[in-house]
């Protein structure tokens, strides 16, 4: 385990005074927070991070104490101590070297960071977490002094990472559809919910996180693969169970991540639209399909868009054994007739769906492919398109009762 620690300047007279830390329940009395973590934790390497001027005042006596217990000699990680944008920059690159060149677990102490160095070690965990493929097991503490008298608490700070972590994935989720970023962090969290549940003598309701788990990694599959039925029909679509384990686990999710609320928010927001009581060739479920087509849009995912603009547009008073995919009713038979009635509607006419995807499946691998521009242009006019049937069909409808 590698310890990365903050050194400051001391007090107004360049001191540190002596308290008791403590740290699961663990006492150590000391002049230096970084001494009493490496008491408590035994780390093989020790980074502390300093300008030059706390490293006059301390470095000698920070590395006296460590020594005096057989702990390792620290290695100090240079900071400038300005604010001009070329120091902010060292300060973070430095930082982000530390901690992201560790072989194994990262603990890192931010009590005594100077100015604006704790807020910076915020953006270098965030910054290491989000781009590198493995990034280490890293936790955060702050040693809150008390003065020499009294007991000096060391606060365990990681559980704010996990919802940072938790939050971009959910950010992640929402703006792609992948899921497989969120699922597992919900999936640890139920696990250790169900083991303290359990440890308790299984007092009070049992957890349910475990439900919003998988109802996320199975619409996020769905959501990926495009399985429509799946995603959309009847009591167990995913679309459905993930709506109900939200609404089923916001409590839970509130009391241990109350930072996420808003974030679940969201995801309703996404999911709701894609609920359908009516079979999908009924203008109720036919707004269900445009709501999933201009949700892939939104995503950048036009390919996906342009399979759903299709297959949904086909599908407008279907019969019933062509309107819902991956159920028993389900006719392939049936669903290619409509699938060629549909494709020569336009008579000698291109049919600018059927150009929209072959552009998209051969890849750019035309003379004049089109750009990003294009295909949202003929999406968005051929969504209108075919909006305008669905509400024509709805008129009909209306009239017919």
């Amino acid at each position: 385990m590698r310890l990365i620690s903050f050194l400051g300047t001391g007090d107004k007279d360049g001191k540190y005074h002596q308290t008791t830390y403590q740290f699961e329940d663990q006492p150590c009395r000391t002049h230096y927070v970084a001494h009493a973590l490496a008491k408590f934790t035994t780390p093989n390497e020790i980074h502390v991070v300093a300008t030059e001027r706390a490293w006059s005042l301390h470095g000698q006596g920070l590395s006296g104490t460590l020594a005096a217990d057989g702990l390792p000699t620290p290695l100090r990680v240079p900071v400038p101590t300005g604010g001009a944008s070329t120091d902010l920059w060292e300060m973070f690159g430095k930082v982000v070297d530390s901690i992201r060149i560790s072989n194994g677990e990262v603990l890192l102490d931010i009590t005594h960071g100077f100015r604006m160095q704790p807020f910076f070690a915020a953006a270098c965990i965030q910054y290491v977490q989000s781009v590198m493929p493995k990034p280490p097991s890293i936790r955060v503490v702050y040693g809150e002094f008390r003065g020499e008298n009294e007991a000096s608490p060391i606060w365990e700070l990681t559980p704010f990472l996990d919802v940072l972590s938790w939050s971009r994935s959910l950010l992640m989720f929402l703006q792609s559809g992948q899921s497989d970023a969120v699922v597992e962090p919900t999936k640890r969290l139920a696990r250790d919910l169900s083991k303290q549940w359990a440890a308790s003598g299984r007092q009070g309701a049992q957890p349910q996180l475990e439900k919003l788990s998988k109802a996320l990694q199975q619409f996020g599959d769905d959501l990926t693969t495009i399985r429509t039925g799946s995603l959309l029909i009847g009591e167990r679509a995913s679309a459905r169970q993930l709506a109900s384990a939200i609404e089923q686990t916001r409590a839970e999710a509130g009391q241990y991540l109350p930072a996420l609320a808003l974030v679940l928010d969201q995801v309703i927001a996404m999911v709701n639209p894609l609920r359908v009581d009516a079979r999908l060739s009924t203008p109720a479920g036919q707004r269900v399909l445009l709501a999933l087509a201009r949700l892939y849009q939104r995503m950048g995912r036009y390919s996906e868009a342009i399979s759903i603009l299709r297959e949904g547009w086909i599908t407008l008073g279907a019969p019933s054994n062509a309107d819902h995919p991956g159920t028993e009713e389900f006719d392939n038979s049936e669903r290619e007739k409509l699938d060629r009635q549909w494709s020569r509607r336009g008579g000698d006419h291109p049919d600018p769906v059927s150009e929209i995807r072959n552009d998209i499946q051969h890849a750019g691998f035309k003379k004049q492919p089109h750009d990003k521009q294009w295909f949202k242009e003929q999406l968005d006019c051929l969504l209108g398109n075919w909006e305008a049937e669905i509400k024509t069909a709805e008129s009909e409808v209306e009239h017919a009762e």
